[in-house]
């Protein structure tokens, strides 16, 4: 399988028993990454999903989230750098995002990604050649690495 960007939205989904039916299609998309090594996220994604986990109403305690964060760091999560924030601003100036979701659609170019994994993003929408997946809108591939 080539490889996927995640981003914090499905990060997040992954740690939500409360809504199943998502947190079940978003575990069945990370088993299948897991599974073939071609899951990637970014930095600033795992960064997000702390803060966001941590403060939430019923909040993800700091260990569990820390735990989860070291087991996302063996994807090698793409750092920022200045060239990342060049296309992260050339992909909002063509398609008007929200500048978070620009930088996480420039961390799966800059990672080789022609997919990338999103709650934020309309299933199906091209953002600078990345392909936009919702995991309640396609299955997660069920060969992965078979």
């Amino acid at each position: 399988m080539n490889p996927v960007f995640v981003d914090t939205s499905v990060l997040i989904a992954a740690e939500d028993v409360g809504a199943a039916d998502l947190h079940q299609a978003t575990l069945s998309w990370l088993d299948a990454l897991w599974r073939t090594r071609s899951g990637r996220t970014g930095s600033q994604a795992l960064c997000e999903f702390y803060d966001q986990v941590t403060t939430a109403a019923v909040a993800l305690p700091q260990g569990d989230a820390r735990a989860a964060i070291r087991r996302y760091q063996t994807w090698n999560p793409w750092q920022t750098d200045a060239a990342t924030l060049e296309t992260a601003w050339a992909v909002q100036a063509r398609h008007q995002l929200a500048f978070g979701d620009c930088l996480a659609v420039a961390c799966a170019q800059h990672s080789g990604c022609d997919r990338m994994l999103t709650l934020h993003l309309p299933h199906g929408a091209q953002y600078g050649g990345v392909t936009m997946v919702h995991p309640l809108h396609e299955a997660a591939p069920e060969d992965a690495g078979h």
